[in-house]
Formats: structure tokens, sequence, C-alpha cells
């Protein structure tokens, strides 16, 4: 019985370090093409996204083990305990909701300049632009442009920023809701 499991372990091994070179290159070009590949799924918005320019809102940002960063919230990053229910049709509480695929129009703001969102729903809208999201527990949304590293030294800056409610958001988003955070500008 071992004699008839080791012929095939052995013939593999042969072939194996008969063409050792050819299995390592094939095995380094794989790794490099998924790194590729995440880098290009993460760089997709900012290449082909449309630019938009949104409001922020502040939270509370210290974090000592990242450096120099700012958190980042959004007026439409929440979602009224009331309007929870109209947003799936149904009586749900935002604990059913967790995790589910979330859909927010984005619609010029009274300014002109800046966009903000429009009501949330569980379906992709037909046309217009849109952010995609996830719920989270109390209502609360994540897009993905949550966070952003900043120069090392200006974090405090971009935190008066938003306490002050003088910091925007430059996002680019594509035509499938994916979004990514290009810049922060201070007012």
């Amino acid at each position: 019985m071992r004699e008839a499991l080791m012929g095939p372990v052995n013939r593999t091994l042969g072939w194996l370090q008969a063409r050792e070179r050819q299995v390592l290159l094939v095995t380094v070009a794989a790794q490099l093409l998924i790194l590729v590949g995440m880098i290009a799924l993460r760089a997709l918005p900012l290449i082909t996204g449309q630019t938009v320019l949104v409001r922020v809102e502040p939270v509370d940002p210290r974090d000592l083990f990242r450096g120099d960063y700012v958190i980042l919230s959004y007026p439409f990053s929440r979602v009224p305990p009331d309007q929870i229910g109209a947003l799936s049709g149904e009586q749900l509480s935002s604990k059913k909701l967790e995790g589910r695929t979330v859909y927010v129009p984005l619609v010029p703001d009274s300014n002109g300049v800046h966009m903000r969102g429009g009501t949330v729903t569980l379906e992709k809208p037909a046309s217009g632009l849109f952010i995609k999201g996830h719920m989270k527990r109390y209502g609360s949304m994540e897009f993905g442009i949550e966070s952003y590293f900043v120069e090392e030294g200006t974090g405090r800056r971009y935190e008066r920023a938003i306490r002050d409610r003088h910091l925007s958001a430059e996002l680019a988003v594509t035509s499938g809701g994916q979004a990514a955070l290009k810049s922060l500008g201070i007012e």
C-alpha cells in the first residue's frame, strides 16, 4: 500500500524538480498579478470616477498608533432611526439591516458646489450619481472613505477644520457607486 502511494508522489516530485525554474516564475508572476489587481481595484474610482465635493462632519479622531490621520464622517453616513423601516419597506431593526448593501444618491447641495446624500435605499439606483456602502450598527453606514492619512504634523489643523465644519472631501465616484477619497480641502 505504501509503495503504491509513493509512486505518484515520487513522479510528482520528479516533475516539479525538472521544472523548478518555471514553477518558481509562475508562482512569482501569480503573486505579482494578485497584488497589482488589488491595487487596481482600489484605484479604479480615482481613474474612472466622477469627482464630487461633499461636506465632512466631526468625529473623534484619536489613535496614537496610526500616525497623523483623520477619521471622517459625512451627513449621509447615518440613517435616522425613524427612516430605517422606510429604508427596507418593512419594519426591520438596525440589527437586521447590519451588513446589507445600501445606496445613497448624490444630489447637488443648495450652494451648488457640494453634493449631499439623497434618500438611502437598498436598491441600486437606475440612473444618476450614487455611492455604495454597507449598513453598520445603529443606523450608521460605511463607504470605505472614512479615514484619510495626512502629512505629519497637519492632523490637528484638519481636526479643527472638521470641528468648525470647514472641511470638504473630494471623492471620485464610479458609475457603480464605488468611491475613493482623493483629497481634503479646508474652506
